[in-house]
Parts: structure tokens; C-alpha cells; sequence
């Protein structure tokens, strides 16, 4: 888990716990969830200093969290500014009206990153202390 979190990124917190929460998850619950969301997203996060990080969250084949890109390639590229992903993820900022506003891209399937409310509601917890 410790090899997700990055300093300077308040997005790898959240990211090591929807790993943690995702690999606790029973069998059952895991192809589940993997079915229903059968993609993989790629989040390109900036942070305030302007470095950029890449975190790829597996939810078609391996069902894994891990920093750097994925072995497959991604479905959905997300990119977005560290606040931002950190208010997205908390449920404070409305994806839709974030990609409207310009503080969210998304390329590929952009139909396929309308599931990340799913996942972020099933496997962030409710109240991330960040």
C-alpha cells in the first residue's frame, strides 16, 4: 500500500484506500464490482508544485490500485488537479459539471467514467480524513 502514496499528492491517500477497500472486498463482491464497471481508468494528477503523477485503477481484468500506468491500456484517461480529484472523490464536486467547467479532461470512453461515482461511493470511504 505504501508504494501508492506519494508526497505532495492528497490523491495517493485516497487511492491507497480504495486499494485497501478493494482487496478486502469478498470474491464475490470483487467480480462484481468488476462487472459492472469492466473498464480501466488512468488518472493523471497534478498537484500544486506542477509535477504530475499517474495512478491507474484496474476495474476490468486484475481488479488492482497501483501508482505509474497500468499493464493494460486504459479505457478512460482522467486528468485533473489534486484538489480536485480530492473533491471529487469526497462527493463535494459533481464530475459532469467539472469536465463542463474544464477542471477535469477526459480521452477514451467517456461514457465508461460516469461508473467512477460507483466506485468511488463503494470503495472510498464515506469520510476520508484528509
Amino acid at each position: 500500500m505504501s508504494d501508492i502514496k506519494t508526497p505532495g499528492f492528497q490523491s495517493s491517500e485516497v487511492f491507497a484506500q480504495i486499494k485497501e477497500s478493494f482487496d478486502a472486498l469478498p470474491a464475490d463482491q470483487k467480480a462484481k464490482l468488476l462487472k459492472q464497471v469492466n473498464g480501466v481508468f488512468e488518472f493523471v494528477i497534478k498537484n500544486d508544485e506542477n509535477k504530475e503523477e499517474t495512478f491507474t485503477v484496474d476495474l476490468k481484468k486484475e481488479g488492482s490500485v497501483k501508482k505509474g500506468k497500468g499493464s493494460t491500456k486504459a479505457d478512460a484517461i482522467i486528468s485533473l488537479s489534486d484538489a480536485n480529484f480530492i473533491e471529487l472523490a469526497s462527493g463535494k464536486l459533481n464530475g459532469q459539471k467539472a469536465f463542463m467547467s474544464g477542471k477535469l479532461k477526459i480521452r477514451g470512453q467517456m461514457m465508461l467514467a460516469t461508473k467512477l461515482d460507483t466506485v468511488f461511493k463503494q470503495l472510498a470511504p464515506a469520510k476520508a480524513k484528509l
